[in-house]
Parts: C-alpha cells; sequence; structure tokens
C-alpha cells in the first residue's frame, strides 16, 4: 500500500445463502474499512471501502465492480472459508483507499485580481474594516444549502460571485453571460 497500514479488526463469516468478510484498518491517520459481500446472486452481493467520516458516518472511497470478483468466487456455503476467499479482494479496496487518501488534496490559488474581488466582497457587504471568522459549521451549512458557489470574472474586470443558480442554468453555463431562466430555486433551510 501506499500508506502505511495498522490492523484494527476484522471479522467473517458464511451461511448457506451468504458469506461476508470485513476488514478495518488504519490508513494515514484514517480508519477505513474494506466490505465484501457474496450472496447466491449478484444484486445480493458488493465489494466497498469506506472511510469513517468526522461525523462518524462511513463514507464510500472505492468500490470494485461485482464481474472483477463476484464469477472467481465459490457461491456461498457454510463450509466456505470467508477471509481466504474474499481477503484478496479486501486487500484491493484497501490499496485503492490507500492511494486515494495519500493523494495531496487540490490547491486553488486565487488570482490577485480575485483575491481584491473577495476583499471588495467583504469590504462592500460589511464594511471597509470588516472583519469576519467563519465557522467549520458555518462553511457546512453555506457548502450542504442553496447551489453550487460559482465565480466569474467579467472582461470588464467585474467578479460574480452566486449560489443562486443550479447548474444548468443560462446564467452558470454562460458564465453570467445570458440571463437567469427563472427556474432557479432553493428552499430556504432554518438554521439550527
Amino acid at each position: 500500500m501506499t500508506a502505511s497500514t495498522i490492523e484494527r479488526d476484522q471479522d467473517a463469516g458464511a451461511t448457506s445463502t451468504r458469506y461476508h468478510y470485513t476488514r478495518v484498518v488504519e490508513i494515514a491517520g484514517r480508519t477505513v474499512r474494506a466490505r465484501l459481500e457474496r450472496g447466491v446472486y449478484l444484486n445480493h452481493s458488493g465489494a466497498v471501502a469506506e472511510v469513517l467520516t468526522d461525523h462518524t458516518d462511513w463514507s464510500t472511497l472505492a468500490a470494485d465492480d461485482l464481474n472483477n470478483w463476484w464469477h472467481d468466487t465459490p457461491p456461498p456455503s457454510v463450509e466456505v472459508n470467508a477471509a481466504a476467499v474474499l481477503g484478496p479482494f479486501a486487500e484491493r479496496l484497501l490499496h485503492r483507499a490507500a492511494e486515494i487518501l495519500a493523494a495531496p488534496p487540490p490547491t486553488v490559488t486565487l488570482s490577485p485580481h480575485l483575491y481584491r474581488a473577495v476583499s471588495a466582497l467583504l469590504a462592500t457587504s460589511i464594511g471597509y474594516n470588516a472583519e469576519c471568522r467563519i465557522d467549520p459549521n458555518d462553511i457546512t451549512w453555506a457548502t450542504d444549502n442553496g447551489g453550487t458557489l460559482h465565480i466569474f470574472e467579467h472582461p470588464d474586470g467585474s467578479v460574480t460571485f452566486t449560489k443562486a443558480h443550479r447548474d444548468e442554468c443560462p446564467f452558470v453555463a454562460s458564465k453570467g453571460g445570458q440571463d437567469c431562466d427563472d427556474e432557479c430555486y432553493f428552499d430556504l433551510p432554518s438554521r439550527v
């Protein structure tokens, strides 16, 4: 694997209709699990690698198509050693998860003009001697509600910041060159 792993837990079991294998490891300081289940039918089977989020939910990092492994495994039986059969596939998923977690996050660099536009946005919305700290909960709330943030730099030097338009809106598709089709509507969530 790309990053070192620390074994945390594993579980396996088999019945006459299914067998499963779960392996939990720590990769790059994150708790990751590979879950595989082999049922009698394809649609009763699955293989995913998940990471434990800060909210103690499991979020999928990678999945393996059933055609990559299902046909190479024996049908369910109480005699199946699930760890031996599914272990190599779990290892492959964990390797993919390690590669994903090891990838550096993309960096966004603001142009000097865009940086000045953010300064102007702060100054014109709060005041010229403004200071504003946005905590992680506000960032999450703003990301989860309304439209996606779009930033358009215009030829005249102006900049538009908007969350008021859906991705398919003509305004967004033309980067502010066309008017909105008035079909952009987002429910106003309550702040709890």
